[in-house]
């Protein structure tokens, strides 16, 4: 993933999902930087409402008929 800012372009990179408590916690990094990101229910359902929308839901199911006849996703 990317993370793009007036700051500069950040490669983020999620290694593992774990549950602490009542949070979904996605361990990885960020640049040379260990991070965590710690989600609640309400970030996981706008999460969930953000890749419903047509337009997503559309580009996803897209995505294994572009890699079966060779078109680049770039």
């Amino acid at each position: 993933m990317k993370v793009v800012t007036t700051a500069g372009d950040f490669e983020i990179t999620i290694k593992e999902s774990s549950v602490e408590e009542d949070n979904i916690v996605l361990t990885g990094q960020m640049g040379v930087w260990d991070s965590k990101i710690y989600l609640d229910l309400s970030d996981v359902w706008f999460f969930t409402s953000l890749f419903l929308k047509p337009s997503v839901l559309m580009f996803i199911v897209k995505q294994p008929f572009k890699s079966l006849f060779g078109k680049s996703n770039k």
